[in-house]
């Protein structure tokens, strides 16, 4: 019999629609994307000396880019904004094969920042869904949450370390979009609801 870890398994293989030239041209894609986004927080960093936030959506697969990310990053872009309401020096939003990204220039102490961050993503509706990293000037990786003695994010499903369900692929891609398309669609109706 053939183990589940195999080329039949949707979570390895992706859409089974997805060629491997496909694959690997998305691969580079967002190797190149990676590098373009450091490029941009030094940018901003050295135009504004200031911490730089990013906001994306964490949705799995290969189409990040469609209206459940884009009603997500409006919806928790929409929250940051109001937390930080004049902090805002810049906004930057770009389509990127992460999908919708926006980075934020933001006045104040980056761990501090942080925390207003992971205070988003725990406590806003669709926060979870969100990932936003915070830059500190003249550093090369954000701020973790551990570093400020939080613990890390669970999974959406199971409520385990988030990093380690991904490591080990505890669960489907048809499974996580399931479950995100059906919260933030709840979240919209009951939002347009008079």
């Amino acid at each position: 019999m053939e183990n589940q870890r195999t080329k039949e398994n949707p979570l390895i293989m992706g859409n089974l629609n997805t060629t491997r030239t496909q694959k690997s041209e998305l691969f580079e894609e967002l190797m190149k994307y990676r590098v373009k986004k450091c490029e941009t927080i030094i940018r901003l960093h050295r135009t504004f000396q200031q911490p730089v936030i990013t906001l994306r959506v964490n949705y799995p697969g290969m189409n990040k880019s469609n209206a459940i990310t884009r009603s997500v990053i409006a919806e928790v872009a929409e929250a940051f904004e109001a937390i930080m309401k004049n902090k805002v020096v810049k906004k930057e939003p770009c389509e990127t094969p992460e999908g919708p990204t926006i980075f934020y220039v933001v006045k104040g102490d980056a761990p501090t920042l942080k925390e207003n961050t992971i205070y988003l993503e725990q406590h806003h509706d669709l926060g979870r869904f969100a990932d936003i990293d915070v830059f500190d000037v003249d550093e090369e990786y954000p701020i973790s949450r551990m570093e400020l003695s939080y613990e890390p994010r669970t999974c959406f499903l199971c409520k385990e370390p988030a990093s380690v369900c991904t490591r080990e692929k505890r669960h489907t891609q048809e499974e996580l979009i399931a479950f995100i398309e059906e919260h933030v669609t709840g979240y919209l109706e009951k939002k347009i609801q008079p």
